[in-house]
């Protein structure tokens, strides 16, 4: 099973608990990513996609906010490549955006996470366990131009199949799950076709084991039809 991740609710979470440090109030973000992934591993999930940074995110907030979010993740990238749960686990971990627009985002740190990005991907590229793409400088629209860009670019006809082989994130997701909103903001345009939606009425930082174990349980509850 592929699960699709939007976290949303990390300046409401600051205003609701009093944090003062927009710093610490996504370094708590970030580490709910690891307690997701251990939830997603111990309930046999196979593929997880998380939308931590926007094209949008990037264009329209402060250059400070922006800063201070992609060292966190280069940060983190970093502390990774020696974290046992990762290793332990078996996690391949996959960078998926538009490494050029994070290039000239127009300060070293958007160079620094690519490069702490690609140690990481490198370092994990052959375990075997849950798959784990990290959605950085991401946007859906963004992802299909370039990759109808790269079809035509490769000779190839332009069809599902061809499209599907430069996307950005190839695999599509059974499950998209969003917390504290209800919609899908730019993410997986193409892949979630057909993928089923959930909206949880928390915001990341609060969302438990329990909260996913309902959405699995409710997905297998469904019938998928496929456009039958």
């Amino acid at each position: 099973m592929h699960i699709g991740m939007i976290p949303d609710g990390n300046r409401r979470f600051m205003r609701k608990t009093g944090i003062r440090n927009l710093e610490e109030s996504y370094r708590m973000g970030i580490n709910k990513f690891h307690q997701f992934l251990e939830w997603c591993i111990d309930l046999g999930v196979k593929e997880v996609t998380i939308y931590a940074l926007s094209i949008e995110n990037i264009k329209n907030r402060s250059h400070r906010e922006v800063s201070t979010l992609l060292n966190l993740f280069s940060n983190h990238a970093l502390k990774a490549l020696n974290d046992d749960r990762i290793h332990r686990n078996g996690v391949r971990i996959n960078f998926c955006g538009d490494r050029e627009y994070l290039s000239n985002f127009g300060n070293p740190i958007g160079e620094k996470v690519i490069e702490d990005m690609d140690k990481l991907e490198n370092c994990t590229r052959d375990y075997k366990g849950l798959k784990f793409n990290i959605a950085l400088a991401y946007g859906g629209r963004q992802e299909i131009i370039n990759a109808v860009r790269r079809t035509i670019d490769s000779g190839l006809e332009l069809n599902e199949e061809n499209l599907k082989k430069n996307l950005w994130v190839k695999d599509y997701p059974e499950i998209i799950i969003r917390t504290a909103e209800s919609r899908l903001s730019n993410f997986l345009l193409w892949q979630s076709a057909y993928s089923e939606i959930c909206f949880i009425d928390k915001l990341w930082q609060e969302i438990e084991k329990d909260d996913l174990i309902k959405v699995l349980n409710d997905y297998q509850a469904r019938e998928r039809k496929f456009g039958r």
